[in-house]
C-alpha cells in the first residue's frame, strides 16, 4: 500500500512539472515573438527616421540653391494672391521685382490686363514666347475660373490641349480643360475644338451603342415571331438609344455654364478642377529650379512622413475612351454626359442606322412552325392544310392501337391459365384450378395495363395535335398583326432615326 501510495505521489509531480514546462515553453514563445515584433518595429523607426534626417540634411542644403530664386517665389505668391483678390473683387496687391525669362510674370500682367477690359498684348506675346502650353493652360483656366469665358481665345485652348497620344491617354491638363470646357468655362468655339481633338482618340470599337443603350428605356422588350426576332430586337434598342440621347441632349441644365466653375475657391479644391491645376501650374516654379522644387516636395514629404508622390502637369488622366464611358454612365455631372455624346456622335450614327434598317426590314409573309418531325408552313390566313394534314396523321398514326406482338402476352397467359384450370384442374387434381386462375389473372392485369398505355398514348397524341393547332393559330394571328402594325412601326423607327439625326450630326 505505501508503495503504491508513493508511486502515485511520483507521478502526480511528475505531471505537475510537465504542465509548468509547457506553460514555460509557451510564455517563452510568446516573449520571443513580442521581441521580434519590438525589434523589427524598431528598427523600422530606425530606418524611418535615419531616412527623414537624410532628407532634412539635404532639404536644408536645397533650401540654401533655393535662394537666388527669391524674387520667383515672391512672383508665384503675388500670382495667388492676384487670383485670390481677383475671385473676391478687392484690390488687387502691387506686383513685386521683375523676373526676367519667367512665363508667370508676364502672364500674370496679361491676366491683369484681360480682367481690367484693356488686354496687354504686348505682355501676352512676351509670356507665350517664353512658354506658350503653361501661358496659355493658366490664362485660359484662370479666366474660367473668374467667369470670364468670353475673354478666353480658341488659340489658346489649340495650344493648351494639344492632341491626346498616340495610345488615347491624356494628361491631367488635357482632362482639367476638356471638363472646364464642357462645364461652360469657355465659349462654344473653344469646346468645338476640344471635341474635334477628343474625337482623335475614339476608337471604333467603343461599343459606344451598347453604352448609350444602357442609359435608355423603352418598357419591355417584345415577344412575337421567331421570324421576327432580329427585327423585333433592332427596334427595341433602337428606342432604347433614341430615349438615352433624348434624355442627355434634352437635360436644360447642361446648356448654362456650371455654377461650381467660378464658385468660392476651397483650402484644397478636388485635384482635377481648374483651382487646382492653377496652383500646380503656379508652384512648379521656373525651369531652372523647377527640378529642384520638384525634390524639396519629395524630401519635404518623407520628413513628415507623407506620399512621396510629385504630381505633374504631365500625369496621365486616362485614356480618352475610358474617360468618356465613365462621363456617359454618370447621371450626376449633365455638362460632361453632353459633351461625351457629342464626342462619339460620328462612330455612333452609322451604327444607329444600320439598327433602324433592321428594324424596318419588311414583314416575313409566312412563317413556320416546327412539329418535331414536320415543319408546317403559316400564313396570316392560317396554316398550309395539307402540311398540318400531314403532321397531325404523323402524330396520331398508329397511336392507341394495340400490335400483336403487344398483346400476345395477355392473350397467352389468359388462354394458358385457362388450359391449366379445365384440362388439369378437371381431370388431374382441383389445386390445377387455382393455379390456372392465376395465370389468367396475370394475363388479364397485363391487359388492362396495356389498354391503359395504349389510352394514354392517344390522349398525349391529341393533345400534342391540340398544341400543334393552337401554335399554328397564333402564328397566323402575329403574323397578321405584325403585318398590320409595318406602318406604324416603320413611323415609329423613321421617327427616332430622324431624332437621332438631328442629335448626333453636328
Amino acid at each position: 500500500m505505501s508503495d503504491w501510495w508513493t508511486e502515485r505521489r511520483q507521478n502526480q509531480q511528475l505531471s505537475d512539472l510537465q504542465s509548468e514546462m509547457s506553460y514555460a515553453r509557451q510564455e517563452a514563445s510568446s516573449l520571443r515573438s513580442q521581441l521580434s515584433r519590438i525589434q523589427g518595429s524598431l528598427q523600422s523607426r530606425v530606418e524611418s527616421m535615419s531616412r527623414a534626417f537624410d532628407a532634412f540634411v539635404e532639404l536644408s542644403d536645397l533650401r540654401q540653391e533655393t535662394v537666388a530664386f527669391i524674387d520667383a517665389a515672391e512672383l508665384r505668391r503675388y500670382a495667388a494672391r492676384v487670383l485670390s483678390a481677383m475671385a473676391a473683387g478687392t484690390e488687387l496687391p502691387a506686383a513685386g521685382r521683375p523676373v526676367p525669362q519667367y512665363w508667370l510674370e508676364p502672364a500674370v500682367a496679361a491676366l491683369v490686363s484681360l480682367h481690367a477690359g484693356s488686354p496687354d498684348e504686348e505682355a501676352l506675346s512676351t509670356a507665350i514666347k517664353l512658354d506658350e502650353r503653361r501661358t496659355s493652360t493658366f490664362l485660359a483656366l484662370a479666366l474660367a475660373a473668374l467667369g470670364k469665358r468670353h475673354l478666353v481665345r480658341t488659340e489658346w485652348l489649340d495650344a493648351a490641349f494639344g492632341v491626346p497620344n498616340d495610345d488615347g491617354t491624356l494628361t491631367r491638363v488635357q482632362r482639367v480643360l476638356w471638363t472646364t470646357a464642357a462645364r461652360g468655362g469657355f465659349g462654344a468655339e473653344t469646346l468645338d475644338l476640344v471635341i474635334q481633338r477628343l474625337q482623335l482618340g475614339v476608337t471604333a470599337d467603343g461599343a459606344w451603342l451598347s453604352k448609350l443603350e444602357a442609359r435608355g428605356s423603352a418598357g419591355a422588350r417584345p415577344r412575337g415571331l421567331k421570324a421576327t426576332e432580329k427585327q423585333d430586337d433592332a427596334w427595341y434598342r433602337l428606342r432604347r438609344v433614341a430615349d438615352a440621347v433624348q434624355t442627355i441632349a434634352g437635360n436644360t441644365e447642361a446648356r448654362e455654364p456650371d455654377p461650381s466653375l467660378t464658385a468660392e475657391a476651397e483650402a484644397e479644391p478636388e485635384k482635377n478642377t481648374a483651382a487646382a491645376l492653377l496652383r500646380l501650374l503656379i508652384s512648379e516654379g521656373s525651369e531652372p529650379e523647377r527640378e529642384t522644387l520638384a525634390r524639396i516636395a519629395v524630401l519635404r514629404a518623407r520628413v513628415t512622413g507623407g506620399a512621396e508622390t510629385v504630381e505633374t502637369l504631365t500625369d496621365s488622366a486616362g485614356t480618352v475612351g475610358q474617360l468618356l464611358a465613365d462621363d456617359l454612365a454618370t447621371a450626376a455631372e449633365p455638362h460632361l454626359t453632353a459633351t461625351a455624346l457629342r464626342v462619339i456622335a460620328p462612330s455612333v450614327l452609322p451604327a444607329v442606322e444600320t439598327l433602324a434598317g433592321t428594324a424596318d426590314q419588311p414583314a416575313p409573309t409566312q412563317v413556320t412552325v416546327d412539329s418535331g418531325s414536320r415543319t408546317i408552313t403559316v400564313r396570316p390566313d392560317g396554316p398550309d392544310k395539307l402540311e398540318l394534314g400531314a403532321a397531325t396523321t404523323a402524330l396520331t398514326s398508329g397511336v392507341g392501337v394495340a400490335t400483336g406482338k403487344q398483346t400476345a402476352v395477355p392473350i397467352g397467359l389468359i388462354a394458358g391459365g385457362a388450359v391449366v384450370a379445365l384440362g388439369l384442374g378437371l381431370g388431374v387434381h382441383w389445386f390445377w384450378i387455382v393455379v390456372g386462375l392465376v395465370i389468367a389473372g396475370f394475363g388479364l392485369n397485363s391487359y388492362a395495363k396495356l389498354r391503359s398505355s395504349l389510352k394514354a398514348d392517344a390522349q398525349r397524341a391529341a393533345g400534342e395535335v391540340t398544341t400543334l393547332n393552337d401554335r399554328c393559330t397564333t402564328a397566323a394571328k402575329s403574323l397578321t398583326d405584325y403585318i398590320g402594325n409595318t406602318e406604324a412601326r416603320h413611323a415609329s423607327i423613321t421617327s427616332s432615326l430622324t431624332t437621332l439625326r438631328q442629335q448626333l450630326t453636328p
